[in-house]
């Protein structure tokens, strides 16, 4: 066993040998300078196959290493392992620098370190480990180097990740890195804050309005939130430090959920429904297929997952801010803010995902386009949600002043028309009670309003003790005019009778007809002979004015009876004054008819 032991050990350092006899010259580090963009002055070496370890690359010629010359590394979504090597050199004395890999989301990150044969350090991190594990506990992967005084250093970095592979690297001076980090963490904590500020906002307008638009756009928010703070390295460093499975999906995670959020919100505060329903559609497609993507991200793995995600993210920002240039060319005032947002966020979305998959070169600048933009949408989005409300507390006051406008043109009108329709009502009322009182024939008082009229006048002569008096007038022989000329000719002398009675009595007195024709008339304040005369003068009237038929001249007569009261001694009724009056119209008929008989008792009726 201790021989096998020794065979390793002795092929290593054969293998660590050949290793710094390649590594090419050393670079002199000065101390005074704080920072070493790395990116250029590397080396490195694709391993497609990722099963080659270090002392497989002594076997590897030379021209496998490749100078470096672009400003950051950035191979897109490779599966290869990438491997770069680096030599450096310090002055007399031994010094301490950070060696960081300035990109958090990279699976495995090996860093080997050799001066001669011999084997400085070895270390071994990367975001499928958990947090706590890393040697320098920042969102990045930062390497403390130990380097010895005077002696060339190869540093040699294994790379592997199912996501984008970037690999930008930088030589840290301690203070001046960890003063970098302040600078960045203020920026950052301000970006967060920002993030926050505008979810809390935008959760008070829904609690306000309660419109679902304003919930979906809080979520949107939130999840950029997370899909940044995971991007960045922050959301494994404070949120889920133990959740090593999670972190390599959770960038994949957060960008479909935000799709999904997102695609709502645009649906509801757009009204795609019923203004764009064929942009709605795509929209919605969008959702469900990140919603599945989400779902099977486990199987699938992150480096499809990430990639359909960020399709569907371009897809439907397009969709989004085609939907805003629609409705904005069709005059919706809101649509103006939300295309100019969408389209900041088109551009930097579009610009992230070409330097994550490496079409578009790796610069210092490109960190900031993502969250320049997402700043961008999320204020001019904010900005949109509460103009919305104060272009809807407008059209509110302006409705409510449209109305109370309406109210008092209506209030005129309606108190016009109220004004019409009760003089119309006044006419149905005053028609109905004409009609419920009058006799349809003769356009007299018919029997039940004279009997209540005629009860109303008597008792006022009772209480006052005036004269009052009661006829009773019937045609004679009627039935042989109706014999002879027929029942409408009988009707045409019933209204011709009434058109005589009415030209003889005063006004103040109450004309009816009883019944057939039979009439009854009540005379105020008439003795009993003004009522005989009053008696007399209508049935000389009536004798001496015939009803002129065409082809005949019908005379008739009438006789009457007369009931008169000087000054009730007692309470008196109509039906005692009809009782009296008609026997006296009985004892007329009796003498010979076309007469007037009077009498003044009542004592006995």
């Amino acid at each position: 066993m201790s021989n096998r032991m020794g065979q390793i050990a002795l092929g290593l350092v054969v293998l660590l040998y050949c290793f710094a006899a390649q590594a090419g010259p050393a670079w002199r580090l000065d101390k005074a300078q704080e920072v070493y963009p790395l990116s250029q002055r590397i080396e490195y070496s694709e391993d497609p196959s990722g099963q080659l370890g270090i002392e497989d690359l002594v076997r590897q010629p030379e021209q496998a290493w490749k100078k470096h010359r672009d400003p950051l590394p950035n191979f897109g979504f490779s599966q290869s392992t990438y491997w770069f090597r680096l030599t450096v050199q310090t002055t007399d004395e031994a010094q301490q620098w950070l060696l960081e890999v300035a990109y958090p989301m990279l699976d495995e990150v090996s860093i080997y370190t050799f001066t001669g044969v011999q084997a400085l350090q070895t270390v071994h991190t990367g975001d499928s480990r958990p947090f706590m594990d890393r040697p320098h506990k920042h969102t990045t992967f930062v390497i403390p180097l130990l380097l010895p005084p005077a002696k060339p250093v190869t540093v040699y970095l294994r790379i592997k990740s199912t996501g984008t592979v970037q690999v930008p690297l930088y030589l840290w001076q301690d203070a001046a890195f960890h003063e970098r980090n302040e600078t960045s963490t203020i920026l950052l904590g301000g970006y967060f804050g920002i993030i926050l500020i505008m979810i809390v906002y935008v959760s008070l307008l829904y609690i306000k309005i309660r419109e679902a638009s304003y919930i979906y756009y809080a979520l949107f928010v939130a999840m950029i939130g997370l899909f940044t703070a995971g991007l960045w390295g922050w959301g494994y460093r404070y949120l889920w430090p133990e959740a090593v499975r999670f972190q390599q999906y959770n960038v994949a995670f957060f960008i479909s959920l935000s799709i999904v959020f997102a695609a709502r919100f645009i649906h509801q505060f757009l009204g795609l429904k019923q203004k764009a329903p064929k942009i709605g559609h795509i929209l919605t497609g969008t959702a469900l297929i990140s919603l599945a993507n989400l779902i099977l991200l486990p199987l699938i793995g992150y480096h499809v997952g990430v990639q359909i995600a960020l399709a569907m993210t371009l897809v439907a920002a397009l969709a989004a801010l085609f939907a805003g240039i629609r409705l904005w060319r069709q005059g919706d005032y809101m649509a103006r803010y939300f295309t100019t947002a969408w389209g900041l966020f088109l551009i930097s979305a579009l610009l992230a995902t070409l330097e994550k998959i490496g079409l578009m070169p790796s610069t210092f600048w490109a960190d900031f386009i993502l969250p320049v933009g997402v700043i961008s949408i999320l204020g001019l989005l904010s900005f949109t949600l509460g103009e919305k409300i104060n272009r809807g507390k407008q059209e509110r006051i302006q409705a409510q002043q449209q109305i109370i406008l309406l109210k008092e043109e209506n209030q005129a009108e309606l108190e016009q028309k109220i004004a019409e329709r009760t003089i119309e009502l006044e006419q149905a009322n005053a028609s109905l009670k004409l009609l419920a009182t009058t006799d349809s024939l003769t356009g007299m008082f018919n029997r039940q309003h004279f009997l209540e009229r005629a009860d109303q006048e008597i008792n006022t002569a009772w209480r006052y003790q005036h004269p009052i008096a009661v006829i009773m007038l019937d045609i004679d022989f009627f039935k042989s005019v109706n014999d002879t000329y027929g029942h409408d000719v009988g009707d045409k002398v019933l209204q011709h009778l009434s058109v005589l009675c009415r030209r003889i009595i005063r006004e103040t007195d109450v004309l009816g007809r009883l019944g057939g024709e039979e009439f009854g008339i009540v005379l105020l304040e008439s003795s009993a002979a003004s009522a005989a005369a009053m008696a007399e003068r209508l049935r000389h009237e009536i004798e001496v004015s015939p009803y002129e038929h065409p082809g005949a001249s019908i005379k008739v007569t009438v006789s009457l009876g007369v009931c008169a009261v000087e000054a009730p001694q007692q309470p008196v009724t109509i039906e005692q004054m009809l009782k009296v009056a008609d026997d006296a119209l009985y004892q007329a008929k009796h003498a010979g008819r076309n007469r007037v008989v009077v009498s003044t008792d009542v004592s006995s009726r």
